[in-house]
């Protein structure tokens, strides 16, 4: 299963979500891959999203996909928000609700599985309700044996769990103590392709940031880790794995104080590096809210050496992409050398396109080196 945890679109800077972009980039994700799109996430700005502009999301994204095709993110607040959130997408048909452990709380894991996570689950007995493990965010965590006592408390409802914990041990644990049955994501991209494979997890698939750029080389990770063929997962993790670094960029800017110049370190994390890497690509998502902002130049410029390095060694992974938006990848990443009219060849993901989207015999079979 490959969920993709979708990036909001703005426009005026911030003021309203783009709609009629968001139905675009719902439907590209579908149709390249994607099991389900996962809106109001960490990716999606969740936190900067008012009541209403959540489910004007999921109104939008109903309109290109069907309600079991999508999943929404109903965290924070308090736990009565949180289940008022999760009824209204529920009367929409949507079932598959995320929510994470609540953040800033400081509560344990007894207190998360008993008054947040099972209140929300006995409240929205239709649902089916995936927990979210992310420490690095939320500052708390429900372990995996509460986890597996919730699961046991509500059997049918909450039926999964986000693990963005970045621990193989304890996917494990939740996998040992769960069962099979229980539906395990990974949401550190850049360990899918262990978490698949490792007998001790057997992961069912992503919730993925990186699907964003590339969900057919996501997918055919999830595929071929479920039927445990690791040398295909390697291969396709080949792919991905500089996208996959992008979840935090961390770089020196060069400031000036006090007449002096300074390198000062500057850390960017998801969502940021992604729709920068979107700008790099010559897609504009309107930025990210405040209090997120811009990356600096020395950030950028390490999103657009990476997003290079990946169309040369790679350019399967982004040619669904630039076919689906007619994006000049080649022009956008300064990919052409000087005087030749050089073109990357796509590759099996991308249809026989070209990387610019164009489609004719002589850049079909160009390749720029």
């Amino acid at each position: 299963m490959l969920v993709t945890a979708l990036v909001t679109p703005f426009v005026d800077d911030g003021a309203r979500v783009d709609l009629a972009l968001l139905e675009r980039l719902v439907a590209f994700q579908l149709e390249r891959g994607a099991d389900l799109v996962l809106l109001a996430g960490t990716t999606g700005e969740g936190a900067s999203l008012d009541e209403s502009e959540r489910l004007d999301l999921v109104d939008a994204a109903l309109g290109v996909a069907r309600p079991e095709q999508l999943m929404v993110s109903i965290g924070g607040g308090r736990v009565e928000q949180v289940v008022a959130r999760g009824q209204a997408v529920l009367r929409r048909g949507v079932r598959n609700l995320l929510l994470a452990d609540c953040p800033y709380s400081g509560a344990s894991s007894q207190a998360l599985r008993t008054h947040w996570h099972g209140a929300a689950a006995a409240a929205l007995g239709d649902a089916r309700l995936f927990p979210y493990a992310v420490p690095g965010r939320t500052g708390t965590e429900m372990l995996p044996d509460d986890l597996a006592r919730l699961a046991e408390e509500h059997p049918g409802v909450v039926v999964g769990v986000k693990d963005a914990t970045g621990r193989l041990a304890r996917m494990g644990r939740v996998r040992e103590l769960c069962g099979d049955e229980f539906t395990l994501l990974c949401g550190d991209d850049h360990m899918l392709r262990d978490a698949m494979v490792d007998p001790r997890i057997r992961a069912d698939g992503a919730a993925s940031f990186s699907a964003n750029l590339a969900p057919a080389s996501m997918a055919g990770l999830v595929a071929a880790g479920r039927r445990g063929d690791a040398v295909a997962a390697r291969g396709l993790h080949a792919e991905v794995e500089g996208l996959t670094g992008l979840v935090t960029v961390t770089v020196e800017e060069s400031v000036q104080l006090r007449g002096e110049r300074l390198a000062v370190p500057s850390r960017a994390r998801n969502p940021v590096p992604l729709k920068a890497a979107f700008a790099c690509l010559g897609m504009a998502l309107g930025g990210c809210r405040a209090p997120l902002g811009e990356m600096g130049a020395a950030g950028v410029s390490h999103v657009r050496d990476v997003l290079r390095r990946v169309v040369r060694a790679h350019p399967q992974a982004l040619a669904p992409l630039a076919a689906a938006f007619d994006l000049d990848l080649v022009a956008q990443l300064d990919l052409t050398p000087r005087g030749e009219p050089a073109v990357i060849e796509l590759g099996a993901h991308g249809d026989g396109r070209s990387v610019s989207g164009r489609r004719t015999g002589a850049e079909r079979n160009a390749v720029v080196s």
